[in-house]
């Protein structure tokens, strides 16, 4: 292994927390932009990640000011979706030439047509063209130049138990690769990192692929596990709320291959996958109890707005971004 990272982890929540913990308990120097009774836990006791074979706890940089750190190696970032905006500007003071700069978030993300092989990806007038339901007016693709990215999809349940404390399933499985679905060293030499830090990664050169595999689950999982407050087993033992979610892992499914992707499983193997989880609150679930704006833009709006230009119908996405819509207004206030 070469010599240690300097790597910042903006956002250490339960996904980006998780990450900060492993890496920097494999010697790497790691940041966290963070804030609230959260930060002052992490500066008080540091970062804890309990899973169910072992509790680790490390000392890292933290901070609510990205002004506070240098150029790094690495950004993670383990915000959601809708939380980007207005830190991405920023970026640009703690990257480098070379800087890798990791999203770690569910959904469609923000650069899905940077590098995109579809008829969708370029406008007439040449450029790359843009989500507006997650990148109004494109203002995330132009803050950041798309070439620091490598796509990230997490496999990795965990919910922030406490401040300064993560709690995992101990599952730490991220797929890497590069938009332009190519191999390269950058990408592996970032699975090594992980690989050291005790996760497992898995490169491939087919990254939309596996988002939209991700997906699959996360559109129809999440915004039933918010609106029924059940935990993914539960839902998987219920067959009223699985007959709504078969019909929609098969029209995201559909959607997949109108963009020319494959999303690698059957509808019942995703499901298998789900019910493999266990007993784990879905992220929407534990927004939704913390009062907080829901994933709805990234995980319903965006694949809405893609079956929209393929002219793909999607009635279940369709009532459940409208439900979940109406949910997070009353509950939330968004």
């Amino acid at each position: 292994m070469s010599a240690p990272w300097k790597i910042l982890v903006v956002g250490a929540g339960a996904v980006g927390g998780t990450l900060a913990v492993r890496l920097a308990a494999a010697g790497n120097a790691v940041g966290v932009l963070a804030r609230g009774e959260h930060l002052q836990a992490i500066r008080r006791d540091g970062l804890c990640l309990d899973d169910p074979h072992e509790r680790v706890c490390v000392e890292v940089r933290a901070s609510d000011d990205l002004a506070d750190f240098a150029a790094q190696d690495l950004v993670i970032l383990g915000l959601k979706a809708h939380q980007l905006a207005p830190l991405m500007p920023g970026l640009r003071s703690v990257l480098h030439a070379g800087s890798i700069v990791l999203p770690a978030i569910n959904g469609v993300p923000w650069w899905y047509f940077h590098r995109d092989a579809s008829p969708y990806a370029t406008t007439p007038n040449g450029r790359t063209a843009h989500l507006e339901s997650i990148d109004p007016g494109g203002r995330l693709l132009h803050a950041l130049d798309p070439a620091h990215l490598v796509g990230c999809v997490v496999h990795a349940s965990a919910e922030v138990a406490s401040p300064g404390v993560i709690r995992g399933n101990g599952q730490y499985r991220y797929v890497l690769g590069e938009p332009a679905h190519e191999r390269s060293a950058r990408v592996q030499a970032l699975a090594e990192r992980l690989r050291a830090a005790g996760c497992e990664p898995e490169t491939t050169d087919r990254i939309r692929d596996a988002i939209w595999m991700k997906l699959v689950g996360n559109a129809t999982f999440n915004p039933v596990a918010a609106l029924t407050r059940a935990r993914m087993n539960a839902i998987s033992d219920n067959p009223e709320l699985v007959a709504i979610i078969r019909e929609g892992m098969a029209e995201v499914m559909g959607l997949a291959r109108a963009y020319g992707c494959d999303p690698m499983v059957s509808v019942e193997q995703r499901m298998d996958i789900a019910r493999g989880i266990g007993p784990v609150k879905a992220s929407t679930l534990q927004d939704l109890e913390r009062g907080r704006a829901l994933e709805i833009a990234a995980l319903l709006h965006a694949p809405l707005e893609l079956a929209r230009l393929a002219r793909h119908p999607m009635p279940t996405l369709q009532m459940l971004s409208a439900l979940l819509g109406e949910l997070d207004r009353q509950v939330c206030g968004h």
